[in-house]
């Protein structure tokens, strides 16, 4: 499969979980499985507390869509979590009226593989050093850059370095809801607005 010719069919409005996988691999992170989703929520709630998703629920999102939930090792240790997903119209409307509720998650709005995303929804980053810091964080630039740039791209939050980190990879502050970012979408593919 070329990533970037499918990218490019897709108009930023990615519709297909491998092609998340694909530009996850390009940072070396992986799709993680049920267990290894355990184990990245354990390293989330050790780095952010206690107010994170349960595992059955990022399991339940990883069955939805397919490619969601995705890890860093280093020497076998898990350094790195980046979970994000694509919305649908339900969840999008329910996300910009603050109803949205990202820690017991309703995976009926996430989109479904082949459903066209309204938009698209950073769900964890976490790391427990620097590179797996980077390399969630370019992941999850590339996503946007290459699969989800006709989409608005949200993320919230929970940390002071949480908020840093999403500002400096272009995301802003949402217009009525503290905590909550944005990237909007942009006119064309690589284009930050």
């Amino acid at each position: 499969m070329n990533l970037f010719a499918e990218a490019t069919f897709q108009n930023g409005r990615n519709t297909l979980p491998q092609n998340v996988a694909a530009v996850a691999a390009q940072h070396r992170l992986e799709v993680l499985d049920a267990e290894a989703i355990r184990e990245a929520r354990a390293l989330a709630v050790g780095l952010i507390g206690d107010g994170v998703a349960s595992a059955q629920c990022l399991i339940d999102l990883q069955s939805h869509f397919g490619a969601a939930i995705f890890g860093l090792r280093q020497e076998g240790a898990l350094t790195g979590l980046l979970a994000a997903f694509p919305l649908n119209a339900e969840g999008f409307q329910a996300l910009e009226r603050g109803a949205f509720d990202a820690v017991a998650l309703d995976t009926a709005l996430v989109a479904r593989p082949g459903e066209e995303p309204a938009a698209y929804y950073g769900w964890a980053f976490a790391a427990t050093n620097h590179d797996g810091g980077r390399a969630v964080m370019m992941a999850s630039v590339d996503i946007h850059r290459l699969l989800y740039w006709a989409v608005p791209t949200y993320a919230r939050a929970v940390t002071a370095d949480g908020s840093r980190a999403l500002q400096r990879i272009g995301f802003r502050p949402h217009a009525t809801q503290a905590g909550l970012f944005v990237i909007a979408p942009a006119l064309a593919a690589g284009v930050r607005t």
